[in-house]
């Protein structure tokens, strides 16, 4: 999870020394991994990789400032880099401070595999949200491997032993030599990084394995999907029973298995579709019950309120997402899907807190578009004061809103601020106004008239008196 540590450009780092990469490997990052992370934390890896220490001893540090020359950017730059290196698994960074002051430790992570990262669930997902598919179809190809016809032809490779002589006894028992050796390499083997899990205690398993069982697929291989079919239905709000409808439209009739890749192809064709009307909206909203009827914070929140908290619950956070770009008449772009994904395979936040997330960007702060940092920022937030359901979302928005709400003073003589008023009521305002200078400018101009005509009056006398 990300934290809050001081960073500053004195802050000392340490880059411990790592294998060298293959051309496997550097082609996996160029292709695979910088789509997603962008061209600025491409550099920040390699630049982590120049700065490798062979000693290995926290004494010999370096500083951040050598790392923004390499650069050349500023500090919240290289942070939101390093955030995207440790998103996708390639760095690992400890903080820790000691006598000589605050440090960082930065571990290199090695990329995976092509195959290995087309089998990661999140990681080829956010691949496809970011590349599309046609590209996405044109990476798996470039690095599907091309396998030879070896049926007609014969194994004659030679076996070790038809080669070297090795004494069979130290094979048995290795020597000493070899088992410290072994032990060393163990010891600083770097713990396996898993993918974080997400919860799935609302879906039926039961449901889904019974559907795919009378449709003749392969469990097995959902049960080794779980984390992929637990990824889809969140985004999506994908029920057990359509889920089970899209694996079996992807699976083989024959062998009952199917392809991971087809199955995320086929969701997002399906599911990545236009925005719900603003009337269709309002409707379920309104017909929508209230499900938290013992939540005391619930008996706080207006009718209003607890309609957007219980849409926020019955809807999946793309069409949650896609219901206010429309009502704001504007689209979901690539970007904001792929930022809802990400934030809901971390597993951090519910589905319901995530759309109030959502709206809170959106609505509140009146976002044109889902901004990355703000995101993280507020679904940081929101977990550290243990936020998991809409109704304290709303709560904890109040408590945030409450003392700017009634100010005792102005500062520096600046105006109150207004509130906007509809046009129509802007424009019968205007109307009323309106009349009563057109009235008062008539009633001056008969009075001067009169003034005038007096005045003409006792000049035309004057005049006949000359005469």
């Amino acid at each position: 999870m990300p934290n809050d540590e001081p960073l500053t450009p004195k802050t000392g780092l340490v880059v411990p020394q790592a294998p060298a990469l293959s051309a496997a490997q550097q082609a996996v990052l160029a292709e695979l991994y910088l789509p997603l992370m962008g061209p600025l934390a491409y550099s920040l890896y390699a630049a982590l990789r120049s700065l490798q220490s062979s000693e290995n001893e926290l004494s010999n540090r370096r500083s951040h400032a050598e790392l923004l020359g390499i650069l050349n950017v500023d500090l919240p730059t290289v942070l939101a880099a390093r955030r995207k290196l440790e998103a996708t698994g390639l760095l690992r960074s400890y903080y820790q401070q000691d006598e000589l002051g605050a440090m960082y430790i930065y571990q290199l992570q090695a990329p995976l595999l092509a195959l290995q990262f087309f089998a990661d669930d999140l990681l080829s997902v956010l691949l496809l949200d970011t590349v599309g598919e046609l590209r996405y179809q044109q990476l798996a190809g470039d690095f599907a491997a091309q396998p030879i016809d070896l049926t007609a032809a014969k194994d004659v490779t030679a076996n070790i032993l038809d080669v070297f002589h090795v004494d069979s006894q130290k094979v048995t028992t290795p020597p000493l030599s070899v088992q410290k050796v072994r032990a060393q390499l163990a010891a600083n083997e770097p713990a396996e990084d898993h993918s974080p899990v997400l919860s799935d205690d609302d879906f039926d398993w039961q449901l889904l394995g019974q559907i795919l069982k009378q449709n003749y697929v392969d469990l097995k291989q959902v049960a080794s999907s779980r984390q992929l079919i637990i990824t889809e239905s969140r985004v999506y709000g994908i029920s057990e029973i359509e889920m089970a409808k899209l694996i079996s439209e992807v699976a083989s009739l024959t062998t009952g298995q199917f392809d991971e890749n087809q199955l995320k192809l086929l969701i997002a064709r399906r599911y990545e579709r236009p925005a719900v009307s603003s009337q269709q909206v309002a409707t379920e909203a309104t017909v929508a019950t209230t499900t938290t009827k013992d939540n005391k914070a619930s008996a706080q929140l207006s009718t209003a309120e607890q309609q957007l908290v219980t849409y926020a619950k019955q809807t999946a956070a793309y069409d949650f997402l896609s219901a206010l770009k429309q009502e704001k008449h504007g689209f979901v772009t690539s970007g904001e899907n792929r930022l809802v994904h990400d934030l809901i395979g971390r597993g951090v936040l519910p589905n319901a807190v995530i759309n109030m997330v959502i709206y809170y960007l959106l609505q509140n702060r009146e976002l044109a578009a889902l901004n990355r940092n703000l995101l993280e920022t507020v679904a940081n937030d929101w977990q550290q004061h243990g936020i998991t359901t809409p109704e304290a979302a709303l709560m904890h928005l109040k408590q945030r809103k409450q003392p700017k709400s009634t100010p005792t003073r102005r500062k520096n003589n600046r105006p109150t601020r207004k509130e906007i008023m509809p046009k129509w009521a802007q424009q019968q305002q205007q109307t009323e106004s309106g009349k009563q200078p057109a009235q008062t400018g008539k009633q001056i101009t008969a009075a001067q008239r009169k003034q005038l005509a007096d005045r003409l009056a006792k000049l035309e006398t004057n005049s006949e008196k000359e005469d």
